[in-house]
């Protein structure tokens, strides 16, 4: 069967990455998300104080094709450089995600349920809410770019997959953004606490392009530690909020002012410290494939160039099938 049309499940990097390569060739694809962006974890919170990167803030290039990569997407104004190897959005960050989904059919805020068979052999996605046309659309193919335990069960009608996906673990992170009217005495814009329950705490309103809003001197995004949020995942989000900030103020040593703004964002899989060797994952018989930070562990190599690199490694497939 020649494969000419595909569903992506999943508009993060992964998703995106995978869906141009194949766009690219002359296949017609469609991604679905259910976030109200695309992006995933590069993703962006709007607020009356400003904008505030909550997830993903910058990343490292280490392979020499990733880095090419961003060196393209340095030169057209998205990204700007931190140090040596790690690059940010340029205004936010997701200025890249939305330029990679320019020119792609992206359907946000459509949640897939499942993934089903029809008589000839091909595929039809079942979404949680009624979604026009969806019913009638009929792919020879389909990517599953979402976090491991939400890949498991699409992927039930690719049993080998499902089992091999089924062992990562994600790590989760509770978020906290937070303004301030004046400017905090910190000695960075980047702190790492060596005890507590932050693993970072990182000034948001100074990073290249970040717009100022009148009335706030200051814009933070403080990630707690992984163990720390397992352990709190399902608290209150404002007792979440209230430890966090009486952390940060323990970690500057002085009692903080009221914000202007808080509120607090549970990333329920953030990120996976035990990646799957593989670059991908393809099951050519069924025409089903799954990519992402689950895949291509490599030394040293994090997620979101995991997830770029998996991505163009599942169309690759794709496209030699």
């Amino acid at each position: 069967m020649t494969i000419s049309r595909v569903a992506v499940i999943g508009a993060g990097l992964a998703g995106l990455s995978c869906a141009r390569e194949l766009a690219a060739a002359g296949v017609k694809v469609q991604l679905f998300d259910k976030g109200r962006g695309p992006g995933g974890r590069l993703s962006t919170r709007r607020s009356p104080a400003g904008s505030f990167d909550h997830g993903g803030a910058d990343f490292a290039a280490r392979g020499g094709g990733f880095a090419q990569q961003v060196a393209q997407w340095t030169e057209a104004g998205w990204l700007a450089r931190v140090d040596d190897v790690r690059h940010t959005g340029v205004g936010s960050m997701n200025v890249l995600p939305r330029a990679l989904a320019q020119g792609l059919a992206v359907h946000l805020e459509v949640e897939i349920a499942a993934i089903e068979p029809t008589t000839d052999a091909r595929w039809r996605l079942r979404a949680h809410q009624a979604v026009p046309g969806l019913a009638e659309e009929v792919f020879d193919a389909v990517v599953v770019a979402v976090p491991a335990e939400q890949a498991v069960p699409l992927l039930g009608v690719a049993p080998a997959l499902a089992e091999a996906v089924r062992p990562v673990r994600s790590e989760p992170t509770w978020t906290v953004m937070a303004a301030w009217p004046l400017a905090l005495p910190a000695r960075s814009e980047r702190l790492q606490p060596a005890a507590g329950p932050l693993r970072e705490a990182r000034r948001d309103d100074t990073r290249p392009g970040r717009e100022r809003v009148a009335g706030v001197g200051c814009r933070w995004v403080l990630h707690a530690t992984p163990d720390w949020s397992a352990h709190n995942l399902d608290a209150p989000a404002d007792q979440v909020l209230r430890r966090l900030l009486d952390a940060f103020s323990d970690t500057l040593g002085v009692r903080l002012a009221r914000p202007v703004h808080a509120v607090a964002h549970r990333w329920r899989y953030a990120q996976v410290s035990a990646p799957l060797s593989e670059p991908c994952g393809w099951d050519a018989a069924l025409r089903i494939g799954a990519c992402g930070d689950t895949w291509h562990a490599g030394e040293n190599i994090e997620g979101v160039e995991r997830a770029w690199l998996s991505g163009r490694a599942l169309a690759g497939a794709i496209l030699a099938t």
